[in-house]
């Protein structure tokens, strides 16, 4: 992992693109980054360990990290994947002694604009309208997590098509491109699943047309079909269908 704090003054305009600093000067922006660097992560690179003190946050600016924490069955369940534009741990930092709740591991190359636990108590309170931004993240963040309960009753193929939609919907990019890099094995401890029923789904969605398998990649090359399932499968439950341009999902 290695660490740019000057780095931090070279991306105030690619920092100022994310919501939660629309509208600010870059002289409130360092304010509000104050201590800060910029780390990267090389792939599968562990940035916090769960149940580990909390004495930094962060801002994820390009790749994505893996959120788990241990279950019952001692193996780690993954609660979330965080993209471009995400805090990490924030929501701990005003605990008294905060504990990290998840562990988050890089998937890919990451970036991340790490933060220390003072900057958020002593810095970020004096803007208030910037808690609020946080407060909205965080709500967006639980909206998903209920549209996730939501289908624990759901057949896979349903909770598999949810995941990669509400990713395909994060991705900004003119492409559409979806990240993160995606394993069958994540994609199947996300939902509390095989690897092979995964596996099956998506070699079935292969033969009616809908995602196209190429070198390690799942494409989605029948955009309007795929946004018809999505309609027919979650019409109560998802919003916003259209998934722009030419959808492409990393896949291993």
């Amino acid at each position: 992992m290695r660490l740019h704090s000057e780095a931090i003054e070279a991306a105030l305009n690619e920092l100022g693109a994310f919501p939660i600093f629309y509208g600010r000067s870059k002289e409130e922006i360092l304010e509000l980054c104050e201590g800060g660097q910029i780390v990267n992560s090389a792939h599968r690179e562990c940035l916090f360990q769960y149940g580990d003190h909390a004495a930094f946050f962060g801002l994820i600016l390009s790749g994505a990290y893996k959120l788990s924490c241990p279950s019952v069955d001692g193996e780690d369940a993954i609660m979330h994947f965080a993209t471009p534009g995400e805090l990490l741990a924030v929501f701990v930092l005003t605990q008294s002694n905060p504990r990290f709740p998840v562990t988050a591991t890089s998937i890919g190359s990451s970036r991340l604009l790490k933060l220390p636990r003072e900057t958020y108590l002593n810095g970020w309170k004096r803007y208030p309208d910037q808690v609020f931004k946080v407060q909205e993240m965080l709500a967006m963040r639980l909206c998903l997590l209920h549209g996730q309960r939501s289908l624990i009753k759901a057949p896979l193929a349903q909770k598999v098509a949810f995941l990669l939609t509400t990713l395909a919907q994060k991705s900004s990019n003119s492409l559409g491109i979806i990240t993160p890099t995606l394993t069958r094995k994540e994609i199947a401890e996300s939902w509390g699943s095989s690897v092979e029923s995964v596996i099956r789904i998506m070699s079935d969605w292969t033969k009616q047309g809908f995602i196209r398998t190429e070198a390690q990649e799942i494409q989605n090359f029948a955009t309007r079909k795929i946004n018809r399932i999505v309609y027919t499968i979650y019409k109560s439950l998802v919003k916003r269908t259209e998934v722009p341009g030419f959808c492409c999902v990393n896949f291993k």
